[in-house]
């Protein structure tokens, strides 16, 4: 009762309640690695500026969530390279399509342009459209005021001519210029057909892949897909597994070593305490900024747990000192042990802020490990320790 009065003790067991509860409630999420789906590598025609990529990763996010996707991960891979994670629920014939196209959409009556992606003022979802005394199948959109009127100009008298749309360079459509469309009034309501209506599932996969690249905007730089490599949840599973065993294994590793070292089971098991709650607070950390657990992730959180153990052993060997000056020797021990979480911050930091894919699940995991033991952990710790010794 007396250590439930300590406020670094009660910091620890609210937080610990706090994880809890939001492991429960809210989950952990798992990186595709561990859940299974598609990471899709593009490659750019040349090395993009630090803005281009920044440029291309926004796009391409909005593309993907244009198609209700947002639960993926999207990041750079040094200056030529994007990296896409996508969830194993995805159609990934569609989203393969999306991605590799640059969106640079132009409208060409006789070999003038007409107007192009920069003058499309709204776009809407695929749909059915008439055409005649039938259906067609098409993305609807509309032109900007200065847009309308550019197309007017070079429309007028032009009475069915075709309108020629291409996208990236490749005619996508060409439909026939209505005489109502000649008369050199702006008309901003256009549409792109891709077919007729019903839409065959290559047609309804085009259509989309035009949506969002008119809804989202061109790519600055043009990308190809490089490869795409699939992981299956059953070998999402097997990771889960392997990872779990290998927790296990490392926590029982940490048992033995301290019980060899101490020979005390009343100082064994709050060290072996600790480590847990360590765990239990990163995966609640994670939870609370949506954090996707990945196999990286889990290797930074064994190395927080490491360091945390080294931490633990440090502040015990000075209390078992039993020296009078006890206070002063935990002071010393917190010095060393500050010390070396900056130090281990300050190495994963470039990790975090470059966002150098799986590595900065492992920087995320390692910092915030060592964060939740310099300032909840090791404090509740250095209290229980003091009391049973």
């Amino acid at each position: 009762m007396k250590l439930l009065k300590d406020s670094k003790i009660l910091i620890l067991l609210i937080s610990l309640v706090a994880s809890i509860l939001l492991i429960a409630f809210k989950g952990v999420s798992l990186g595709i690695d561990l859940s299974g789906g598609s990471i899709i590598v593009l490659k750019s025609e040349r090395p993009m500026t630090d803005e281009e990529i920044t440029l291309t990763v926004d796009i391409l996010g909005k593309r993907l969530n244009a198609n209700g996707l947002s639960d993926v991960r999207i990041y750079p891979r040094g200056n030529d390279e994007i990296i896409v994670e996508i969830p194993k629920s995805a159609d990934l014939e569609r989203i393969e399509k999306i991605l590799s196209k640059q969106g640079v959409f132009v409208a060409k009556i006789d070999n003038i342009t007409a107007y192009t992606g920069k003058d499309v003022k709204s776009v809407e979802i695929p749909q059915k459209i008439p055409q005649g005394n039938s259906w067609a199948y098409g993305v609807p959109f509309e032109l900007t005021l200065e847009g309308a009127k550019k197309f007017a100009e070079v429309a007028k008298g032009k009475a069915y001519h075709r309108v020629e749309l291409y996208m990236d360079g490749k005619l996508i459509s060409a439909p026939v210029l209505a005489e109502e469309l000649t008369d050199g009034k702006p008309h901003p309501r256009q549409v792109i057909t891709v077919g007729p209506y019903p839409p065959t599932k290559e047609e309804e996969d085009e259509a989309m892949a035009i949506y969002t690249a008119l809804k989202s905007g061109s790519l600055p730089v043009k990308v190809e897909i490089e490869y795409v490599s699939s992981i299956s949840p059953t070998l999402g599973k097997e990771f889960v597994k392997g990872a779990l065993i290998a927790g296990l294994l490392a926590f029982i590793a940490v048992g033995l070593v301290v019980g060899v070292r101490y020979k005390q089971p009343k100082i064994v098991l709050p060290i072996l305490f600790t480590c847990a709650s360590e765990i239990l607070l990163i995966l609640g950390f994670a939870s609370l900024i949506d954090w996707k657990i990945d196999l990286a992730s889990i290797a930074g959180i064994i190395a927080a747990v490491g360091t945390g153990v080294d931490d633990q052993i440090v502040i015990t060997d000075e209390v078992l000192k039993g020296t009078k000056k006890l206070k002063k020797s935990i002071k010393r021990a917190f010095f060393i042990i500050f010390a070396a979480a900056g130090t281990t911050i300050a190495a994963m930091t470039p990790l975090f802020v470059m966002g150098v894919g799986m590595l900065k699940g492992f920087a995320i995991t390692t910092i915030a490990g060592v964060l939740i033991g310099v300032f909840i952990t090791r404090p509740a710790f250095a209290r229980i320790i003091k009391y049973i010794v």
